[in-house]
């Protein structure tokens, strides 16, 4: 090793740190993806290398192409700490935005030849990074889900906080979920290991439909009554919210599930954990769970979000955190 003979007085130490340009160059790390029913693509990504932690949404009126499109693409947002879910507005031409430092902010664009993005409004009322963001009400009414334990329920239109949630968990809560047929109803899970039913108009808890024996990752309605779950041990378990208690293990994986995602009008899910490999399974009504699709060799990195085609049942889309988005043909 070189020893090195260059002596910085220290009063200059801090100006060769702000003009020292090494290290500032960054990886987008993609996180979710959400697709609008006129096929508008929103994807966040968060910068978790560099100086800057940083973060940014990419917004694409058309599905983008090619195995480098995401790297290469300018971001239409920059944010100024990454961002853990995001949704659209009614509109394609409207985002909510979760970030990490606990703001949520409103994001809107006019369809003029710069597609620029503007923040509308932005306010910081969770005490962590905000990690979900779920639609109660189109237009109206959207549930955010926290680190700090708590869940909020936002008017978009003012992007006023209307009901607060306070400690509904002891620890963080990764993913809230609407129940199906219901702009009230919704269940949220934690990795206190409990799963819990909320209404709107009542400040504490239905009831607490679950308690796990490990944390809960990510949670989905299957229908009006049935419950899908996946947790940190790796299972994705069934729960009926009328049989408060009980759940029915499925399958296993050998890591923690991130993410479920049911195909709207049919018995599909995808899944993704942490590590490469996507799956689909078809769940019947006798929950006896088929896996019909298994890819672990198209991503680089850990898959972190995934959409289904609004168009083309047999189509699914994912990105991870190699920073490329993957388009998957289903095919039983």
């Amino acid at each position: 090793m070189e020893v090195s003979n260059k002596i910085i007085p220290p009063h200059l130490n801090a100006e060769v740190y702000r003009t020292d340009t090494t290290g500032t160059s960054t990886l987008s790390y993609l996180d979710y993806i959400r697709i609008h029913p006129d096929g508008t693509v929103l994807i966040g990504c968060s910068e978790l290398t560099g100086r800057y932690w940083n973060g940014g949404v990419n917004i694409f009126k058309n599905g983008p192409s090619g195995d480098n499109f995401i790297k290469e693409a300018k971001k239409n947002i920059n944010l100024t700490s990454g961002t853990a879910d995001g949704c659209f507005i009614e509109n394609s031409n409207k985002v909510f935005l979760c970030e990490d430092s606990g703001a949520v902010s409103i994001w809107t664009t006019n369809d003029d030849a710069w597609k620029q993005w503007n923040e509308e409004l932005s306010v910081a009322e969770h005490d962590d990074a905000v990690l979900a963001v779920e639609c109660l009400s189109p237009g109206k009414e959207y549930i955010t889900a926290g680190g700090d334990g708590n869940v909020k329920v936002w008017d978009v239109n003012e992007l006023l906080c209307i009901r607060n949630y306070h400690s509904a968990h002891t620890m963080a809560v990764n993913t809230v979920s609407v129940r199906t047929k219901s702009q009230k109803n919704f269940a949220t899970g934690s990795l206190d290991q409990y799963i819990s039913l909320w209404d709107e108009n009542i400040s504490k808890p239905v009831c607490d439909v679950i308690k796990n024996d490990c944390g809960i990752r990510c949670l989905r309605w299957i229908d009006e009554y049935r419950l899908l779950f996946g947790d940190e041990a790796g299972w994705i378990s069934l729960v009926d919210i009328r049989k408060p208690g009980v759940s029915v293990k499925l399958v296993e994986f050998p890591a923690a599930v991130h993410q479920i995602v049911i195909q709207s009008g049919s018995s599909r899910v995808a899944v993704c954990c942490d590590n490469k490999t996507v799956n689909v399974y078809e769940i019947p009504e006798d929950t006896n769970i088929r896996n019909i699709y298994k890819n672990g060799s198209m991503h680089k990195g850990f898959v972190r979000g995934i959409a289904w085609d609004l168009h083309d049942n047999n189509i699914l889309y994912t990105v991870g955190w190699d920073g490329e988005l993957i388009k998957h043909c289903i095919s039983e």
